[in-house]
C-alpha cells in the first residue's frame, strides 16, 4: 500500500471517507485490485494524520483513473473535497476517468448537495467563498456521472464490478503518438479547453481542428484522443476519410471499419443510408468519443455522425478538415472550431534540430543555418519534419546554404515547392520513380506486394524504401500498409501532373477516370504511361478493350476494378507487373491470362 507519492504513477485513485467505508468497503476494493495487478492508490492512516495534501493531490495528478467513494459523512472531510475538486480539474484538463459510488447515500443528495452533502459556511466556515464554490461545482459535477449506486446487499459483486469497469477501462489501447511533440501541449490545452468549457453539460459537442494541410491537426487530434478515450464508453479513431470516400463505395467502407473498430464485428451493409441507421442505432445511448481525420466534405461527415441525436450524452465528436464549411449543418451551440497556429521560431527551431540532430537545440556551427531554414518554412510542421529529416543525412554545409537559398526563393505559402525539394534531392531516378508509384498507386497496400513489384521491376526497393522512410515521404503502419501524408501524396501527384500540362495521357502514371476514358476510346495508348488506376461501381457496367492496352509498351501497373475486359488477354503488355482486378465478371480466367512477368495480380469476382 502506497502512502508516499514520489514519482510513482498509479493507475487508480481512490477517494473516500476512511471512517465510513476504509473497513467495510475500499479495504476490499483496494486488495481486489491488487490481485487483478491493477496498481492503486490508498491513503495510510500516518498521511491522514500529516498535514501536507500536496501527496495526496500529486497521487491523482499521476493517476489514470480515480474512484470517488460518497458515503454520509464524506463532506464533513475536507480532505476528501480538495481530492475531489482536484479530480474533476485533472478530468478537465486532460481527461481523466472518475468512477463515482454512492455508497448508501443518494444521487441528488450528492449533485444537489442537499441533507449531509450540504457545503455552507455554517459546515465549513474556515473555508474561503471560493473554495466553497470549487467544491460544489465538483460534487454537483461527479453527483452527475453514471455510477453505482450500493444501500445492501453483497458487497463483492459491487467490488467485481468496480475492478471489472476499471480494467476495461485502462486496458483500452491508446494510438500510436507523436515521436517529437515540440509545440503540441498548448495546442492540445486548447482543443480540451475548448471540449470541456462546460463540465457540467451532458449535450453532444462536435469539434472541428480546421487548418491547412501539414499544419498538424491530425497530431493534435491523436494526442487528444490518447488523453480523454478512457472517459468513453466507446470510442474510435478513422484517419485518412478524404482518401478513404474518394473509392467506388466509399462511404459503405468507412461506416464498416467504424462499426467493426466499436463491437469488434463485421456488419453488412448494403448502402450509406443503411449504414448511417445502423450507426445511429448503436451509439444513440453511447457515450462516444470519435475523431475522424482529414474530412473532405459535409457529405463524408453526414455518412459518419450525422447529427447531434446519433450519439448518447456527452458524446464528443472531433474533425479534422481544412474546410471549415464542413461543419455547417451541426447547430451553432454544438459545434467548435480550433485553428491550430504554425510554430513560432523556437518551437520551429526546436522541431527541426529534433528531426535532423534528435536533439531540442543545433550544434552551435549549425545554428544559423538552422535558424534560417525554420523561417522559411513559416511554421509548418510536416514541412520542418520533412527538411530536417532530409538535411540529417549531410553535414555539408554547402548542401545546407544551397538548401535555404532555394528555399528562399519559393512563395511562403507554396507548400508544394518546399516538400518538393525532397523528392528533388532522392539519390536516383529509381528512388523517384518509387515514391511517385507509392503515391499515386499504392497507398493502403500491404509491404510484402509493393516490395515484390519493385522487385520484379529490378529496383532493388528495400533499401531505397528505407532510405524514403528516412525522409519521412513514406512509411508503413501497424498493419504494415504503405502510408503517406496526404500532402506528401498531392505533390507526387502533382509531380506526375506537371510531366505535360498540354497533352493528356503524356504522364507516367494516370488515375482520372475521365482522362483514362478518352485515352482509351481514341486508341491514344503510348509508351510513356507506365502506370493506370481504374475503379468502376457494379452499376457502372464499363467494358474496356484489351487491344487498347497494347500500344502502351511500358505499362507496369494496372488497375480495372469493375471493369469488364473484352478482348485477347495476349496483348496486354509484356511487362506488366501488377494486375488488380477486383470485381471481375467471368466465370474463369482464360489460360491466356498469365503472363510471365506477372508477380502479383489479384483477380476477384463481383
Amino acid at each position: 500500500m502506497a502512502s508516499r507519492v514520489g514519482s510513482t504513477s498509479y493507475d487508480v485513485f481512490i477517494n473516500f471517507r476512511g471512517e465510513d467505508t476504509r473497513d467495510t468497503f475500499v479495504g476490499h476494493l483496494y486488495n481486489a485490485f491488487k490481485v487483478r495487478g491493477i496498481h492503486a492508490f490508498i491513503d495510510s492512516k500516518d498521511l491522514w494524520k500529516g498535514e501536507d495534501i500536496g501527496e495526496l493531490l500529486q497521487a491523482i495528478k499521476v493517476s489514470d483513473l480515480s474512484i470517488a467513494v460518497f458515503s454520509k459523512r464524506y463532506t464533513e472531510s475536507s480532505w476528501c473535497l480538495k481530492e475531489l475538486a482536484q479530480m474533476v480539474e485533472c478530468h478537465r484538463t486532460n481527461g481523466q476517468v472518475i468512477f463515482p459510488i454512492f455508497f448508501k447515500v443518494k444521487t441528488s443528495d450528492v449533485k444537489n448537495q442537499t441533507r449531509c452533502f450540504e457545503i455552507s459556511p455554517h459546515r465549513h466556515g474556515k473555508e474561503a467563498p471560493k473554495t466553497l464554490r470549487r467544491w460544489k461545482e465538483a460534487l454537483r459535477a461527479v453527483g452527475d456521472k453514471s455510477g453505482w449506486v450500493f444501500q445492501d446487499g453483497d458487497l463483492s459483486e459491487l467490488v467485481n464490478s468496480v475492478v471489472q469497469q476499471a480494467w476495461i477501462r485502462l486496458n483500452m489501447v491508446p494510438l500510436i503518438g507523436v515521436k517529437h511533440p515540440v509545440g503540441l501541449e498548448s495546442r492540445v490545452q486548447s482543443v480540451l479547453s475548448q471540449l470541456y468549457s462546460n463540465i457540467c453539460s451532458k449535450d453532444v459537442q462536435f469539434l472541428g481542428i480546421c487548418g491547412p494541410g501539414g499544419i498538424g491537426k491530425t497530431a493534435i487530434a491523436i494526442t487528444v484522443y490518447n488523453r480523454i478515450f478512457r472517459n468513453f464508453s466507446k470510442s474510435c479513431f478513422l484517419e485518412n476519410i478524404g482518401e478513404g470516400a474518394s473509392h467506388p463505395n466509399g462511404m459503405v467502407f468507412l461506416q464498416k471499419i467504424f462499426l467493426k473498430k466499436i463491437y469488434g464485428e463485421k456488419i453488412k451493409i448494403s448502402n450509406s443510408r443503411e449504414g448511417s441507421s445502423l450507426i445511429k442505432k448503436f451509439l444513440v445511448k453511447t457515450n462516444t468519443l470519435l475523431i475522424l481525420d482529414d474530412v473532405g466534405d459535409h457529405t463524408q461527415l453526414k455518412a459518419l455522425a450525422g447529427d447531434l441525436n446519433w450519439f448518447g450524452p456527452e458524446s464528443k465528436i472531433i474533425i479534422t478538415t481544412r474546410d471549415q464549411g464542413v461543419l455547417g449543418g451541426i447547430a451553432k451551440n454544438n459545434r467548435k472550431i480550433y485553428e491550430p497556429k504554425e510554430l513560432n521560431e523556437e518551437e520551429s527551431l526546436r522541431l527541426f534540430s529534433s528531426h535532423t540532430f534528435s536533439t531540442d537545440q543545433p550544434p552551435d556551427d549549425y545554428m544559423q543555418l538552422s535558424v534560417d531554414i525554420g523561417r522559411t518554412t513559416g511554421g509548418l510542421p510536416l514541412a520542418l519534419e520533412v527538411l530536417g529529416c532530409n538535411l540529417s543525412f549531410t553535414e555539408d554545409k554547402e548542401v545546407w546554404k544551397s538548401m535555404h537559398r532555394r528555399l528562399k526563393q519559393i512563395p511562403h505559402d507554396d507548400v508544394y515547392r518546399k516538400l518538393k525539394i525532397s523528392y528533388d534531392n532522392l539519390q536516383d531516378d529509381i528512388e523517384k520513380t518509387i515514391f511517385l508509384d507509392a503515391a499515386c498507386f499504392f497507398i493502403g497496400e500491404k509491404d510484402e506486394i509493393v516490395i515484390s513489384i519493385w522487385e520484379a521491376c529490378g529496383f532493388e526497393p528495400r533499401c531505397r524504401i528505407e532510405g524514403l522512410k528516412r525522409k519521412s515521404l513514406l512509411r508503413f503502419n501497424e498493419l504494415k500498409e504503405l502510408w503517406m501524408h496526404d500532402q506528401i501524396r498531392d505533390m507526387g501527384r502533382r509531380i506526375v501532373n506537371k510531366q505535360n500540362l498540354l497533352e493528356h495521357g503524356k504522364q507516367s502514371r494516370l488515375w482520372s477516370r475521365d482522362v483514362i476514358m478518352k485515352i482509351l476510346h481514341g486508341g491514344k495508348g503510348n509508351e510513356i504511361v507506365e502506370g493506370i488506376l481504374l475503379s468502376f461501381s457494379s452499376e457502372d457496367n464499363t467494358r474496356l478493350h484489351i487491344e487498347n492496352f497494347e500500344k502502351m509498351s511500358k505499362l507496369r501497373l494496372l488497375q480495372v476494378d469493375g471493369a469488364t475486359l473484352e478482348g485477347s488477354f495476349q496483348c496486354l503488355p509484356s511487362g506488366l507487373k501488377w494486375l488488380r482486378w477486383k470485381g471481375c465478371p467471368l466465370d474463369e480466367i482464360p489460360a491466356e491470362f498469365y503472363h510471365e512477368k506477372l508477380v502479383v495480380w489479384t483477380v476477384e469476382g463481383s
